[in-house]
């Protein structure tokens, strides 16, 4: 009995360590050849969305009502008063908690949270684009000292005012972010070929075997399409009901119907068309006018405005990793 629990706990521990040591390799790095910096750049951008969300939700309000994290930085002399100011720079220009946009105030300081990880992020890469050029190995070596410098970074930029975010920075990030959006596209038009091109491939092999038999899966793409655009028609029904009254509102509205329509249009008509494909591009673009609008920062425009934005922020993550993987 007792070689027989040796023997276990020998091959626990082999499990353990080998598992470890995967981890290990996967997100710090490998000095082979063969190995890429893709994982752990992906790591990275996954800790910046994380960072961004916890600055967001949950360090911004604590440091507006002065509890939870502020009690922490507050016991270290000076550096409360500097986190605060800091954070609320810029955002004074829509009052306080008390005024008459509270809410703007509010918006503006959670916003202000997401600056930092992002920006340090966008910096991060920035450098090591450059250095990668010069140096290719640099891809796949000292991601310790990389995640660690993002790290100091990130705690360097808490304590920046928020000028140093806006201005000149924020249209830079707004600009990337647009380019971020063409880029998603693509992949998604990519994907969604894919995807139609897979179940097609089935239903062939399936004929092969048993004539009839593939129709499921032509099915399974007409319906998948179908709910895709039901989805998107009943979200743009909603987005008129709540989202009227303001002219600009209406223009995005009224551009994404135009841009659904002609997209579908220009799809079906060619000979290498996809339903597929634009109903994947029909049910982005809902969401994108949805993103678009809930961002209005009048209180008129917008009945959302205050609100936590928990589905959009939801689909945006989803987006994002499947943009990344």
């Amino acid at each position: 009995m007792g070689a027989i629990a040796s023997t276990l706990q020998l091959a626990a521990g082999y499990c353990f360590c080998n598992t470890a040591s995967s981890i290990c390799t996967t997100c710090l790095g490998s000095r082979s050849p063969n190995s890429t910096g893709r994982k752990r750049s992906v790591l990275l951008l996954v800790m910046a969305i994380l960072f961004s969300l916890l600055f967001q939700y949950s360090l911004a309000p604590s440091i507006l009502h002065k509890n939870r994290w502020w009690n922490l930085y507050k016991s270290i002399p000076g550096m409360g008063k500097l986190l605060f100011k800091s954070w609320t720079e810029n955002c004074n220009q829509f009052g306080d908690l008390d005024g008459d946009k509270a809410d703007l105030y509010i918006q503006c300081v959670q916003n202000a949270g997401v600056y930092r990880p992002t920006a340090v992020a966008s910096i991060f890469f920035l450098i090591s684009a450059i250095a990668t050029y010069l140096n290719p190995s640099l891809n796949r070596e000292i991601w310790p000292a990389k995640y660690t410098a993002y790290l100091i970074g990130l705690i360097i930029s808490m304590f920046l005012p928020n000028s140093l975010f806006m201005g000149f920075s924020l249209i830079l990030m707004r600009l990337c972010a647009m380019a971020f959006i063409v880029i998603q596209q693509v992949i998604l038009v990519d994907m969604a070929y894919n995807w139609n091109e897979a179940w097609v491939e089935k239903s062939n092999r399936c004929e092969a075997r048993e004539w009839g038999s593939g129709k499921k899966w032509l099915q399974a793409i007409v319906i998948s399409a179908i709910l895709l655009y039901i989805s998107s028609f009943v979200g743009i029904g909603f987005l008129y009901k709540h989202f009227t009254g303001c002219t600009g509102n209406q223009v995005i509205l009224g551009l994404t119907c135009i841009g659904i329509l002609v997209m579908s249009g220009v799809q079906l008509s060619g000979e290498e068309g996809s339903l597929l494909t634009t109903a994947v591009l029909t049910a982005y673009s809902t969401y994108i006018a949805y993103a678009t609008v809930s961002k209005n920062p009048s209180a008129v425009c917008n009945p959302t405005l205050g609100n936590e934005d928990v589905w959009g922020i939801g689909v945006g993550l989803v987006l994002t990793l499947l943009s990344l993987s």
